[in-house]
């Protein structure tokens, strides 16, 4: 069996004779991917502590809980002290680096106590299950059912290998897509009909973060980093044979039903 142990020793030396905690941080609410969303929310959840679980720990190793017992690394933590305030113990946790390159790819099976949180890292041998490739971002969830942050699409068109399981369905597709606009609500509606469906038109958006729209194009104009405000996600998918204008037509209506030409992001 290889363990999380072996897998960190290998890495670095920093652990082998620290006092180490592994956490398993399980929200059954929030899928995984939503968490990676929220990253910075989720380093000031495990500061904030109502028992004092970080008691003499030289480092913390975190995870978040998936499905099964399983549990996919979050990051390495230096823990430099507490403050107690307000009933809770407010710890200062510094992220180290040596371990980054297996952030989101490491996975452990937890084993059958998972309601034990918190346990001492050198007593508790860790099955290692498997190691995700680099740039994987997730399970795909269907077509229709996801909604992607502009730096999970980047990362997503950036490493298709890592995720084959989205690019297949992706590219095999035309459809109507939706831009939402995270800062103002306001909506653009698009289609997609190249060679390589809905995947090749939105690795346009990552290569120039516009696709050559005009009030997109505004928008970065007016603030080179406004794409990460974008949000990417499928309304409709279509067949392969359909023609250009089917699909025009098609779009024009989702433009009339949101209104996204008279008070979104179409210009036309």
């Amino acid at each position: 069996m290889l363990t999380l142990q072996q897998i960190l020793n290998t890495q670095s030396p920093l652990l082998e004779n620290a006092r180490v905690k592994i956490v398993r941080h399980k929200d059954d609410r929030i899928e995984y991917r939503e968490m990676l969303k929220s990253r910075d929310l989720s380093l000031e959840y495990q500061k904030k502590q109502s028992k004092h679980v970080f008691k003499n720990c030289d480092y913390i190793i975190s995870f978040i809980g998936t499905e099964r017992g399983q549990s996919i690394l979050f990051g390495v933590f230096k823990v430099n002290g507490y403050e107690f305030k307000n009933n809770h113990y407010y710890y200062r946790l510094d992220q180290v680096n040596e371990f980054n390159s297996l952030i989101d790819r490491l996975v452990i099976n937890w084993g059958n106590s998972t309601r034990s949180w918190h346990q001492y890292y050198h007593s508790k041998p860790k099955e290692v299950i498997q190691i995700l490739p680099s740039g994987y971002i997730g399970e795909f969830p269907g077509l229709l059912s996801f909604v992607l942050e502009f730096d999970e699409l980047k990362k997503l068109v950036d490493n298709p290998d890592a995720n084959y399981k989205w690019r297949h369905p992706l590219s095999s597709v035309n459809g109507i897509y939706m831009i939402l606009d995270n800062r103002t609500g306001n909506q653009y509606i698009g289609s997609a009909n190249g060679k390589n469906g809905i995947w090749q038109r939105w690795g346009e958006y990552v290569s120039n973060y516009t696709g050559g729209n005009k009030r997109l194009t505004a928008l970065i104009k007016s603030d080179p980093n406004y794409y990460k405000n974008f949000r990417y996600s499928v309304l409709q998918t279509l067949p392969s044979n359909i023609t250009k204008k089917e699909i025009d037509s098609i779009e024009k209506l989702y433009k009339e039903k949101l209104g996204s030409k008279a008070h979104g992001l179409n210009a036309n």
